[in-house]
């Protein structure tokens, strides 16, 4: 009888880790999805160089744009990484040249952001749009320079 019973315990505590180590093997893996993938240039093609300071800077934000806003005409010292988490997001840009380029972005996309060039983005949607940004800059950079 106690042998039979150490044999049940034991034959429970085998299919019990078997079971554990079954269950384990077929949970879903880390999986990574690249967003941007050593990009070295802006959304409009232009070089960038991180800051050169002893006192780097990274903020991030979450950004909303309500249904029908814009974001106003600013422009960016700092480099900026946009991440669309939701809504179709159009900005346009004023080039050095004069004239002026439309991108549409969507939900999923990333870009890098154009640099000391003036844009104005705009929700002509129904619904909001939230963009995580990520500003890599340094204090004598201001992140975002809003422009009258």
């Amino acid at each position: 009888m106690f042998v039979r019973r150490h044999f049940l315990i034991a034959t429970f505590v085998l299919v019990s880790i078997t079971g554990c180590a079954n269950e384990s093997s077929t949970a879903p893996a880390v999986s990574s999805q690249n967003l941007l993938d050593k990009v070295d240039s802006t959304i409009l093609g232009d070089k960038f160089t991180y800051p050169v300071t002893d006192s780097p800077e990274i903020t991030s934000a979450v950004i909303t744009i309500p249904a029908g806003m814009e974001t106003g005409w600013h422009l960016h010292e700092a480099l900026l990484y946009a991440y669309v988490l939701e809504g179709t997001l159009e900005v346009t840009y004023k080039t050095v040249a004069g004239t002026e380029i439309t991108n549409t972005y969507n939900s999923g996309e990333a870009i890098m952001e154009a640099l000391q060039t003036e844009h104005n983005g705009k929700n002509n949607t129904k619904s909001d749009i939230k963009i995580l940004v990520v500003s890599i800059g340094s204090p004598d950079l201001e992140n975002t320079v809003t422009l009258p």
